[in-house]
């Protein structure tokens, strides 16, 4: 008689102890891993203000789904597959944690991760110096902190939860538990704890979720529990007992330790001596604005006879007329310092505020702001309200000579000498069309007349004297500032060593004709003062480098310049520079790389030079500021990164049961269908007894019945498998169909083979 074969499709009955784990390797650290992620998280965004959280649990989610992910991975029979997939699962959650932090889809594209990697080492390099929580405006501080975060989180799943061959449990929670540490601990270090020892009681709580539970029975959880709460509460009594006065590790001396090496420093007055500023080449400025401009640092309002420096008088609020009409010469300017160390704000035009996301500031002049505190230093960042002028040459015609009183201030001249209660002191040239003499300062109010024979009696006799030439011949103020201009320029020689004089403008213009940007604009603002037209130095930095991808302006050590404004009634102060474009500062609005043949206009407003047109909205960097709000590319790139993973842990759980509780793997599958499809078989079900109930799948069990006694076959064929399918979902209509599909579902072309394993043979 015909042997008949039994075969249990479920484990059988055996002795064991009335109770057993609480779940099964894994699980049970998972559960303490995502509220232990989610509480050091939490503390990690506070180190932004307003507070990232969104940003953070969406990387605890990315995490969480990660280290299912790779808990199925390693229930897998093929070690290469498993670890190919825990592969894919770390760039999944380094492409997440890039973008939730902000970083704009394009950047990831492989063309592009240049960029990238300098954003995020700017990024990276800022945070030693900055202030937490931060409120900066440097987007790439704040997607480094943000990406630090998430990949703290992720870094903590895949140690704690990476598939270890021959492992009984996966990962190393150990090793997982110090990163998650580090997330809570590190915003502890930068800005202290609001409530230190009930946060650190629910770490402690968390820590020992996470690193024990998994290791206790059913019936040693009520005990696990009292344990860890009545060491919590001990410690919390003890600890403020052992709160020293001293530090046992002294990370504000670390932090300092770590911070960027000596900045650049400048200093704006004219010297008129061979230069000697900063020219490394060092990145010391980003801004992002709308359009190129000259950033300025500091106004030289006054001439002290040899040299123009910053008077550093508080003469009134305000130092210009505004255009209301004119909304494009207002706007919002974002700084961040890179490498410079400075008191003075770096704005455009007129700064009309420093907005209160930066430091404190406080105006000492007209149009430019110093810091109350400490200096700007690499890693300050702010945002900046700025007026730039930007008239056509019609707007400039039109405006006349009827300048307010408060301009006329900026046609002084101070005599070579002059010392106080000496007189006389200074000169007032009268406005363009005024038809005066120049006044000359006696005490503390000028003297109408008499300056004419005052300064043909000084150095600068030769100099007035071209001022007057040039001003006959000019009908009007923008004529006259053309005029100058080009006599500046006129046989002049860039040279970054001038020979020394005892009068450098003066022999600037008439007898060596060689010098920089300090010798060029000095002259010409002089002898626009000369000619009525009120004019000072401005220095700064020209505009730097435009950025397309990152929308910025990079500006460095070697871009530092000086140039000319004047004033014009009505519209402000408008920006000139007689420099030849051949200066160090190798980005003069003339030859910025932010090249105007693709803008489609010339980005440089010099007053009066032939073809010159204004900067439009053509300019490379109209688009550059951020209106705010979520990118939809941000909220699609998640959105497909977390249907990635669920994906890989959905196949990873398909293919990944070849043993499913100690059921031979060519059974696994069968017994994994009928669980699904609801059609469990009772203990003692054998094979045969299944092919004669299942009816349409006995071509399946007859294949399984070759493979596991006969030896024969590789088991069911596709064709067998979807008959199997049929007969699960026959009688259930459209819903038995989908979960016939759920319970078996088709295979992967190049699927792993079923293996047997010689212990489950009966």
């Amino acid at each position: 008689m015909a042997a008949t074969h039994v075969v249990h499709l479920s484990e059988p009955p055996r002795e064991a102890p009335a109770t057993g784990p609480l779940a099964a390797p894994g699980i049970a650290r998972l559960v303490g891993f995502g509220p232990l992620a989610l509480f050091g998280a939490l503390h990690w965004s506070a180190l932004l203000a307003p507070k990232a959280d969104g940003t953070l649990v969406a990387g605890v989610v990315a995490a969480v789904a990660a280290a299912m992910v790779l808990l199925a991975l390693g229930r897998h029979g093929d070690r290469r597959a498993s670890v190919a997939g825990a592969i894919a699962t770390v760039l999944a959650l380094l492409v997440v944690a890039l973008l939730a932090a902000g970083v704009p889809l394009d950047l990831l594209r492989p063309r592009s991760w240049d960029d990238l990697a300098a954003g995020l080492v700017q990024g990276m390099g800022s945070l030693p110096a900055i202030t937490v929580p931060y409120r900066g405006v440097d987007e790439w501080v704040r997607i480094a902190l943000g990406a630090s975060g998430i990949a703290l989180t992720g870094l903590a799943a895949v140690v704690a939860f990476w598939p270890r061959s021959g492992a009984r449990t996966p990962g190393f929670p150990l090793a997982g538990a110090v990163v998650l540490g580090a997330l809570y601990a590190i915003p502890i270090i930068q800005h202290g704890p609001v409530k230190p020892f009930f946060g650190g009681a629910a770490f402690c709580v968390l820590l020992a979720t996470f690193l024990w539970l998994e290791r206790l029975r059913s019936d040693q959880v009520g005990v696990g529990a009292a344990c860890v709460l009545a060491v919590t509460v001990i410690g919390a009594f003890v600890a403020p007992r052992l709160d020293a006065a001293e530090p046992w590790l002294d990370y504000q001396r670390l932090a300092e330790d770590l911070q960027p090496e000596k900045a650049a420093t400048f200093r704006w007055d004219h010297s008129y001596g061979p230069m000697t500023w900063p020219r490394d080449g060092r990145e010391v400025l980003r801004i992002k604005a709308r359009r190129a401009h000259y950033w300025k640092t500091v106004s030289l309002d006054a001439f002290d006879g040899t040299r123009w420096v910053d008077s550093g008088q508080v003469r009134r609020a305000s130092d210009t007329e505004f255009a209301p009409r004119q909304r494009d010469w207002f706007e919002t300017i974002r700084v961040v310092d890179r490498g410079l160390r400075s008191r003075q704000f770096i704005g455009a035009g007129h700064m009309l505020a420093i907005l209160p996301d930066g430091p404190a500031a406080v105006s000492l002049e007209a149009g430019t702001f110093q810091t109350i505190r400490g200096p700007l230093e690499p890693g300050s960042s702010y945002s900046a309200r700025v007026y730039v002028a930007r008239p056509t040459d019609r707007q400039v015609r039109d405006a006349g000579s009827d300048y307010p009183d408060f301009a006329l201030e900026s046609l002084d001249m101070r005599l070579p000498g002059a010392r106080p209660g000496t007189p006389p002191l200074a000169v007032r040239f009268p406005a363009f069309g005024a038809g005066a003499e120049p006044s000359v300062l006696f005490g503390n109010a000028f003297r109408e007349g008499g300056g004419a024979e005052v300064l043909r009696a000084s150095p600068y006799r030769r100099m007035y004297d071209l001022a007057r030439s040039l001003k006959a011949d000019a009908a009007t103020p923008g004529q006259y500032v053309q005029a100058v201009l080009e006599r500046v320029q006129r046989g002049a020689t860039y040279s970054e060593s001038p020979p020394p004089s005892r009068v450098p403008l003066v022999d600037f213009l008439f007898t060596s004709r060689l010098g920089y940007c300090q010798q060029f604009s000095g002259a010409m603002a002089l002898l626009l003062r000369m000619g009525g037209v009120p004019a000072r130095v401005a220095s700064g930095f020209s505009p730097g480098r435009f950025d397309r991808k990152r929308g910025e302006y990079v500006v460095r050590d070697d871009d530092a310049h000086s140039w000319v404004e004047a004033y014009v009634p009505g519209i402000g102060w408008q920006t000139l520079d007689p420099t030849p474009a051949a200066s160090p500062a190798r980005s003069q609005l003339s030859d910025t790389a932010a090249t105007p043949a693709e803008s489609g206009s010339d980005p440089f407003p010099r007053a009066g030079q032939p073809g010159d047109r204004q900067i439009g909205p053509g300019d490379p960097g109209a688009a550059a500021v951020d209106q705010g709000g979520t990118s939809p590319w941000l909220v699609g790139g998640l959105a497909a990164v977390a249907l990635l993973l669920l994906g890989g842990a959905a196949v990873a759980v398909r293919r990944g049961r070849a043993d499913a509780g100690g059921v031979a793997p060519e059974l696994a599958e069968l017994q994994r269908a009928l669980r699904r499809s609801g059609r469990t078989p009772p203990p003692g079900t054998t094979l045969t007894t299944l092919e004669g109930t299942l009816g349409g799948a006995h071509g399946y069990v007859a294949a399984l019945r070759a493979q596991r006694y006969g030896g024969a076959g590789r088991g069911p064929t596709p064709e067998e498998r979807r008959g199997l399918r049929r007969d699960l979902a026959a009688g259930s209509g459209i819903r038995g169909w989908i979960r016939a599909w759920w319970a078996l579902p088709p295979r992967l072309p190049g699927g792993l083979s079923t293996r047997r394993d010689e212990r489950y043979i009966a």
